[in-house]
């Protein structure tokens, strides 16, 4: 009696939609932190590019030198171009874990599952039906494995995100954030002194005091420019560790335990 109860107890579980709710909103968070990931690169690309095409002029004892500081923040624009197309492929990853669901749902699998498990409670009850109990119970499991196979690696997936993953993600995202305000706001800085043009007397004045000054300005805007530099290759070296975990290695290690436990299962 305990097989039959637990049996229809599967077959009521597998019509129910809660683990298909779950499944959803966990894969929703996931698609959510991933499309999070793409919107910074691409920020931080754009202000890569606009530093990259900045000059900053100087007049140190009259004579005129023309530099870009954007040059520091050449090697991490490969490095964000890569990351945004990584970022891109884990959203991919997540739409399919998206349809996996939907399909795992279907209505055929489910009428699938309620037929199986009739057939084997028949199997179960009537001593002239035994002979096909095995078979019966074969079919059962795999039909609930399709059904509950893709719910369980989501929740799993999510389970390991939260507990090894999450503080990695909050922590890079909202560095690579600062980062990104700080390329801007020193780009703004050099546009607008660029088109600055002095007019009056004092107003060239001023401007002969700023080139004085402009040493200093200068190489506190490179240091700024080195501290973002190195804070978006850690970070985003960290964001795609986290998304690649999340939407590729953890999934498919979970798929093959649950694959050889059903191979383990049907053939007994």
């Amino acid at each position: 009696m305990l097989v039959v109860a637990v049996t229809v107890l599967a077959v009521v579980m597998a019509l129910l939609p809660v683990t298909d709710t779950v499944g959803h909103s966990h894969v929703d968070e996931a698609f959510k932190r991933a499309l999070v990931g793409y919107a910074l690169a691409r920020g931080l690309n754009g202000v890569i590019s606009v530093a990259q095409g900045t000059e900053v002029a100087i007049q140190p004892a009259g004579v005129g030198v023309n530099f870009t500081p954007g040059q520091i923040l050449d090697p991490i624009n490969d490095l964000i171009e890569r990351f945004s197309w990584i970022m891109m492929l884990a959203s991919s990853s997540l739409g399919i874990q998206k349809v996996l669901l939907s399909m795992s749902a279907w209505d055929g699998l489910l009428l699938a599952i309620v037929g199986t498990g009739l057939f084997l409670l028949v199997c179960m009850l009537f001593h002239r039906c035994k002979r096909f109990r095995k078979v019966a119970q074969r079919i059962f499991l795999f039909m609930l494995i399709l059904r509950f196979m893709m719910p369980a690696v989501t929740v799993a997936n999510d389970w390991v995100y939260r507990a090894f993953l999450q503080a990695d993600y909050v922590a890079a995202t909202a560095s690579l954030s600062k980062a990104q305000e700080s390329i801007g706001a020193i780009n703004d800085e050099i546009m607008a002194e660029r088109q600055t043009v002095p007019l009056t007397l004092m107003e060239r004045a001023k401007a002969v005091y700023k080139q004085a000054l402009s040493k200093v300005d200068i190489d506190q805007r490179l240091e700024d420019y080195r501290q973002a530099a190195e804070a978006i290759s850690e970070n985003a070296i960290k964001l795609v560790v986290v998304f690649v975990m999340q939407t590729l290695v953890f999934p498919l290690i979970f798929l093959f335990v649950i694959l050889g436990v059903a191979r383990r299962l049907t053939r007994q």
